[in-house]
């Protein structure tokens, strides 16, 4: 994957905790975030989607997750590429469910003012090895759904609160039609995007929820995998995300292609959908 432009300016300094002057507490003209959250901060759709708004709203951004090494790409692709962008990380781990509505609600406190949430979170495992190990199994279904439904609903809460703001949720095709080559990951993530249309339900019209669901993305998570028909890239996910919000949509489907196909691989009989190897 290409990484954000990077001219040759200092980095800017890392601040904690963020704020920003009271005058830019808004989304900008076209709907789009200036001061962001992140649950998943090293995942590469969420990187390609930070450097479109760092081109054109950002201003902050505060990174969590649980892997250091990935959020430190991102800020530093970001701080390169925008060397006037003020960029935290701090560690998140969304498996553990003792700690994780304490470091929400301090990560919140920290953001003024906030504009949107963006959980990139996710764990895609090995379904041939995963399936047959009851702990792996909670790992899956915790890390993918329960983790992330607990952290969505204490943003929510803040966002509806504060009368506006913005909420994108990486869901999956996978979701949509559970499969046998991948059904630990296609339960989970069919999971969130229910929540996630329950929850843009409930917060409708204050705050904006946006469902993406992405095909088969070409990133370091699914490196060595069979790649399948219609497969994509961080970058294209991240357009597809801009025109969503801009256009204020619910649902995105990265390609757009995946709608139509979808619809008619639901009704598929089982028996066919078996034969099927993605």
């Amino acid at each position: 994957m290409s990484s954000l432009p990077l001219p040759t300016t200092s980095w800017a300094p890392l601040l904690s905790p963020i704020h920003a002057p009271p005058e830019t507490k808004m989304l900008d003209n076209h709907g789009l975030p200036q001061h962001v959250l992140v649950i998943g901060g090293g995942s590469e759709i969420v990187r390609a989607l930070l450097g479109r708004l760092g081109a054109a709203s950002l201003r902050s951004v505060l990174l969590l997750g649980p892997h250091p090494q990935s959020m430190t790409q991102t800020s530093t692709e970001l701080l390169a590429a925008y060397p006037t962008l003020v960029v935290e990380t701090r560690h998140l781990d969304l498996a553990d469910t003792t700690t994780l509505d304490h470091r929400i609600s301090e990560a919140l406190a920290s953001v003024q003012p906030l504009d949107a949430v963006i959980m990139g979170a996710g764990w895609l495992g090995m379904q041939s090895e995963d399936e047959q190990e009851p702990a792996k199994v909670a790992h899956s279904i915790t890390v993918n759904f329960t983790g992330p439904a607990m952290a969505l609903t204490h943003c929510a809460n803040r966002l509806q609160t504060q009368g506006y703001g913005l909420i994108i949720v990486l869901s999956s095709v996978a979701g949509e039609q559970v499969r046998r080559s991948n059904y630990l990951y296609g339960a989970a993530k069919a999971g969130l995007d229910g929540f996630a249309l329950g929850l843009a339900d409930r917060l409708h019209p204050t705050v904006q929820v946006l469902v993406v669901r992405p095909g088969f993305v070409t990133t370091v998570m699914t490196k060595g995998r069979p790649t399948p028909p219609l497969s994509t890239t961080p970058e294209r996910v991240a357009d597809d995300i801009i025109r969503g919000i801009t256009q204020h949509t619910t649902i995105v489907w990265s390609p757009r292609i995946l709608r139509p196909i979808m619809m008619i691989y639901r009704h598929l009989p089982r028996v066919l959908v078996r034969r099927i190897p993605y």
